[in-house]
């Protein structure tokens, strides 16, 4: 019987395993200075924005930047602090605005308060996992701060 158990044990530990994401290493601090920030709907490529990390103590730092448009009607902003939760986990405290011609009645759509950036699987970058747009469930916005 003790004999059953251990190889079920061993196959289901493998199965296990399997279902785990593989995870590219993380950063085990947040590098300061200047990092790329996106909001997809503004751009990627030659279009990245970008934020100034600054070390407040241990785990919290300081994130401010922007992105816009080439015509800069549109665009996203952050201003807050991250605070390391894990190298791939930062909870973010303070408030991120993005503004698209084309969505939420050409309005700011305000997001201040506590929010959550993961880097998920082999990403280079954490992305804020509140993804909802103020339109409500139309849209989805990927905001990402790039290592």
């Amino acid at each position: 019987m003790k004999k059953i158990l251990g190889i079920a044990s061993v196959v289901l530990a493998g199965f296990s395993g399997m279902a785990q994401e593989k995870e590219a290493p993380a950063p085990a601090t947040i590098r300061e200075g200047k990092h790329k920030f996106s909001l997809q709907w503004i751009g990627w490529g030659e279009q990245f924005g970008s934020v100034e990390i600054k070390k407040v103590n241990d785990s919290t730092y300081y994130v401010k930047g922007e992105q816009r448009s080439e015509d800069s009607l549109d665009f996203a902003s952050i201003d807050g602090n991250l605070i390391m939760l894990t190298p791939r986990r930062l909870r973010f405290e303070g408030t991120i605005l993005t503004k698209v011609r084309t969505m939420n009645n050409n309005e700011v759509c305000d997001k201040t308060g506590t929010y959550t950036f993961f880097a998920s699987g082999v990403r280079k970058y954490w992305r804020l996992q509140e993804m909802d747009n103020c339109e409500e469930g139309a849209a989805v916005d990927y905001v990402d701060i790039f290592f």
